[in-house]
């Protein structure tokens, strides 16, 4: 993973050029661009009254409303920002995971970020990229521009998924990092305590930022496919657990799609985009399927 075209197919990315992505929210930003910003400037698109401020420009003023109350108010209007958008990547060990004919989570992962990338560095917006495991690996705050968009891709081709996770802790610690409210993508397998995992999304929430989450699982870990006993080794602490999935399979099955549906149920509440991600899913697919409903989310 050490190029663009190693990451996004030459059909998928002439495709992706025609692709917008969009906050649900206003953003804030340092540049004009096309998203609503949560200031005041000088765009065409009325958005508030406040009572006249001497030094205000007079061809603001609102005479339809002073001839109502022969008070003075200035009209504001909504200005456009560009969007920050800024991808939460867990690089713990589960996430090195892949089952035959698959690649791995974290693999996955990269390339969901990469498509991301490059939607938004085409439309002249800023990506930002951070790496966590137990604790925060890697933090490259964003930016616009094609060098700074390969830099992303580059620092997180060098990542190897390893480690423990601690993912509330990460979320908590980034969410007081990331100050400027914007786009927030979070790619994981959410193996993790629900409930810190959540109080951390909460964080983001608090802050008004607009959070897609990514749940990545592989087709084994949502099927558990295998026919004989089996060993089971946990990634991340090495524990060890044989059984047969024959007889596994169903209570396996409802544990999952409980926890699955714990974690869409905590999205919904706080008006979070998640979506369930299988690495047998064909990436195009996905994406460009993705991108689409985003954008009519977003009109």
């Amino acid at each position: 993973m050490d190029s663009i075209t190693e990451l996004i197919p030459a059909g998928l990315m002439s495709k992706l050029r025609q692709m917008t992505l969009r906050s649900r929210y206003v953003s804030e930003g340092s540049m004009s661009g096309s998203h609503k910003s949560p200031f005041k400037g000088q765009s065409m698109e009325f958005a508030d009254r406040r009572r006249y401020i001497k030094g205000d420009n007079l061809r603001d003023l609102d005479w339809k409303v002073y001839g109502r109350t022969e008070r003075y108010y200035v009209r504001q209007f909504a200005e456009e920002t560009s969007l920050r958008v800024n991808m939460l990547m867990d690089a713990s060990a589960s996430m090195g995971y892949a089952s035959e004919g698959n690649i791995t989570k974290y693999q996955y992962a990269c390339r969901v970020a990469a498509a991301f990338g490059y939607v938004t560095t085409g439309q002249q917006d800023a990506i930002g990229t951070y790496v966590f495991g137990d604790k925060v690996r890697e933090s490259i705050p964003a930016r616009t521009g094609k060098p700074h968009f390969r830099l992303v891709l580059d620092r997180l081709s060098v990542q190897k998924p390893s480690g423990p996770t601690n993912t509330g802790a990460c979320l908590h610690a980034l969410a007081e990092t990331i100050s400027r409210r914007g786009l927030i993508l979070i790619a994981s397998d959410c193996f993790d305590d629900p409930d810190a995992v959540f109080n951390a999304i909460a964080h983001f929430r608090k802050r008004m930022h607009d959070v897609i989450l990514l749940q990545i699982l592989d087709p084994a870990e949502l099927e558990l496919p295998y026919k004989r006993v089996t060993a089971f080794v946990d990634m991340e602490t090495g524990e060890r657990l044989e059984l047969d999935p024959v007889h596994a399979r169903l209570a396996y099955k409802k544990e999952l799609q409980n926890f699955i549906g714990t974690i869409r149920d905590h999205c919904a509440k706080m008006n979070v985009d998640y979506r369930l991600v299988s690495t047998a899913e064909p990436f195009d697919d996905f994406i460009l399927q993705y991108l689409s409903e985003r954008r009519r989310m977003s009109l």
